[in-house]
């Protein structure tokens, strides 16, 4: 039995002219959990938010809210709320008032209106500020007053469309915690859009990665960036060196591969033939360079110059160029880097072991272009 705010998308297209921003998208997202939509800008996440919502219509498909088709249902019955980008508060109103004003829309009484936001702005800590005005605000304080007057309605899922982006660094990171913390403590489904990798990551329990229109993977923030489907999730996620090589031989349960390059590499056996195309990834965090503590051939080696050294505490972040190659990226722990640190313009060799890789399908894009002819 669906709980009150399971959302529910069944092969829902949303078509402008001739261009398709959604396409043929089927998502369950379960009642009480949080999920971010994450994806570049125009790949069609915003759209799906508001066909959520109501403000635009499907061209094909169904959503569902708790097990109930909203197709056709106005916006202010669907049991959600939105907080949009845009803070939008009402300037000439007090805090309070402004938390108050979709409860005033529904004629109720100012004493019961004031009191329902009175409580509202205890749950995102505000009530001291409540006749304070928008302008006598902190970005953050605003933020939680656009968020206070979004839950005003009780809605059983709440839709918040690029939420933190307005924000400093350190003032989302704030309120990353805050919005999880009160999503915790409702219980009620948030749908969250999002460009911003890190944000997805440590809010949701369900991460819908979303390219041109379609879902490239959805699954819990672990499986999405330990294990990606595609080399598309992979390289936007961050954090992996992608490749491809096609089966040269097999031996002793590993195959070798060649590279679109001089490449040669040494994986796990798939039990390909001679000559299929594989795509595999190997973790950032997974490659070593040869000379520093304990680093041998792994296996696998690369070899390539220094472009870039980033410090960053307890590690290292070392790019590498290679001849008419893609970059390889090695995040290596400090004291490792330190024993012999490489510098920029350095001739280096990075290193992995075939027990690292993990192989991964092409991205969906890059699959439906196969047998075109350009």
């Amino acid at each position: 039995m669906s709980g009150p705010g399971e959302v529910v998308i069944t092969n829902i297209t949303k078509a402008f002219g001739d261009n398709n921003a959604v396409e043929n998208i089927n998502l369950s997202i379960p009642d009480g959990s949080y999920c971010c939509l994450l994806g570049p800008s125009g790949c069609g996440k915003t759209t799906l938010l508001r066909m959520i919502a109501g403000h635009e219509v499907p061209t094909e498909g169904d959503i569902t809210i708790g097990g109930q088709s909203v197709i056709g249902v106005p916006t202010g019955k669907r049991g959600t709320s939105m907080m949009f980008q845009s803070y939008a508060l009402f300037p000439h109103l007090t805090v309070l008032d402004n938390v108050a004003f979709s409860l005033k829309m529904k004629n109720i009484g100012r004493e019961q209106r004031q009191q329902e936001a009175y409580e509202v702005l205890k749950k995102v800590q505000l009530e001291p500020l409540a006749t304070r005005m928008p302008a006598q605000l902190s970005g953050g304080q605003q933020q939680r007053v656009a968020l206070a007057r979004s839950l005003i309605t009780n809605p059983k899922v709440l839709l918040l469309d690029e939420p933190l982006s307005a924000l400093d660094e350190y003032l989302r990171l704030q309120m990353r915690a805050e919005v999880k913390r009160l999503q915790l403590d409702l219980g009620i489904t948030f749908i969250h859009v999002t460009h911003t990798q890190p944000e997805a990551l440590a809010l949701a329990d369900l991460v819908v990665v979303m390219e041109t229109g379609r879902i490239e993977q959805a699954g819990s923030a672990r499986e999405i960036y330990d294990l990606p489907k595609t080399t598309y999730v992979a390289e936007f996620m961050g954090g992996w060196n992608v490749f491809s090589g096609a089966v040269r031989d097999s031996k002793n349960n590993m195959e070798t591969l060649k590279g679109p390059g001089s490449e040669v590499y040494q994986v796990p056996a798939q039990g390909k033939k001679e000559g299929s195309d594989l795509s595999f990834g190997v973790r950032r965090d997974k490659v070593h360079l040869l000379g520093t503590e304990g680093q041998e051939d792994r296996g696998n080696a690369l070899s390539g110059k220094v472009n870039a050294v980033e410090y960053q505490g307890n590690w290292v972040k070392v790019t590498i160029d290679r001849p008419e190659a893609d970059q390889i990226v090695a995040v290596i722990e400090d004291r490792e880097y330190f024993t012999n640190p490489a510098n920029v313009g350095d001739d280096v060799t990075a290193t992995w072991s075939p027990a690292d890789v993990h192989f991964m399908e092409k991205a969906l894009g890059e699959q439906n272009l196969i047998g075109e002819t350009f």
